[in-house]
This record gives C-alpha cells, sequence and structure tokens, in this order.
C-alpha cells in the first residue's frame, strides 16, 4: 500500500508480495509524454526483468500541475442511476455506432448505440420508450462504465 500511497518515480524499485510464492521485482522504467490527443500517457514498467507496456489515463499535464490547474481531459458526465431514462455505458470500450439523435422518437428496446469492449461488439438499448433529449458521445469516443450515452424522456 505504500507505493499506492506515495506513487513510484522514474527508476524507483519494488519488491512485492502478491500472496504465497508470488513475489515480484518492479521497477518504473520509463514514462511517456502526455499524449493531448487522448488524455493518456504510455508507462514501461519491468517486472521480473521482463518490460511491460501500459497507456494509462493522466488527468494532469506537468505544466498543468506545476500552474495549480485543472485536468487536461474532459471526463464524461455519468449517468443517473436513479433515472430510467438516463442511458449509461454499461463497460468500457469505443462507441463504434450511435444510431439516435437529439428529438428521435424511440422505442424501449431499440439499439441506439454499438459499443466495441474486450473485442466483442455490443448493441445498447434504449430502457424506456420516449423522445432523445440529450446524446453525450460520439462515434470514436472512448467511454468509461457509466458514462452517459443519452437521456431519454419518457
Amino acid at each position: 500500500t505504500h507505493v499506492f500511497l506515495r506513487p513510484m518515480k522514474l527508476g524507483d524499485e519494488y519488491f512485492v508480495t502478491l500472496g504465497i510464492g508470488q513475489d515480484h521485482f518492479i521497477r518504473l522504467a520509463h514514462i511517456d509524454k502526455y499524449d493531448d490527443n487522448t488524455g493518456t500517457r504510455a508507462v514501461t514498467l519491468e517486472v521480473d526483468g521482463e518490460r511491460w507496456f501500459i497507456r494509462t489515463p493522466d488527468d494532469v499535464t506537468p505544466l498543468q500541475q506545476m500552474a495549480g490547474g485543472e485536468g487536461g481531459k474532459k471526463r464524461n458526465e455519468k449517468c443517473d442511476p436513479t433515472d430510467k431514462g438516463s442511458l449509461g455505458c454499461p463497460m468500457p470500450g469505443v462507441v463504434v455506432d450511435v444510431y439516435c439523435e437529439v428529438g428521435d422518437i424511440v422505442e424501449e428496446g431499440q439499439t441506439l448505440f454499438k459499443l466495441s469492449a474486450m473485442k466483442m461488439e455490443t448493441e445498447i438499448k434504449a430502457p424506456i420508450a420516449g423522445t432523445v433529449k440529450k446524446v453525450g458521445v460520439e462515434a470514436g469516443e472512448s467511454v468509461e462504465g457509466d458514462d452517459i450515452l443519452a437521456q431519454i424522456e419518457a
């Protein structure tokens, strides 16, 4: 937990035990530049001498951090679980297709979005019948779980 409370810096090395016989030596080998387009950066870890490349979200660029500014990448609005017309994303992924726009009248169970997640495509359907009041994403956009996809008013 000390690594969680004091995040690793470049070159830091730690020996961690995850369970009986599960000991690992981890070193932070490289941190890539911030990618303005995706709001992420690539991180290279060496785990027991093997290199692992991970792309991770980074909400604050170094320049913004020094200036005491806010995060870099815009976070999507989350759906309201108490509102039956609030259609949230069921899992992280990429929106492949958007089949609705503001003002459309939709039926319950009608496919409104296609999401690509974990190498599978999933159809996201309207939870209720009504009028689309808001579309929160575009095709090609990365989404997280519970990001609002659409708002439907009965």
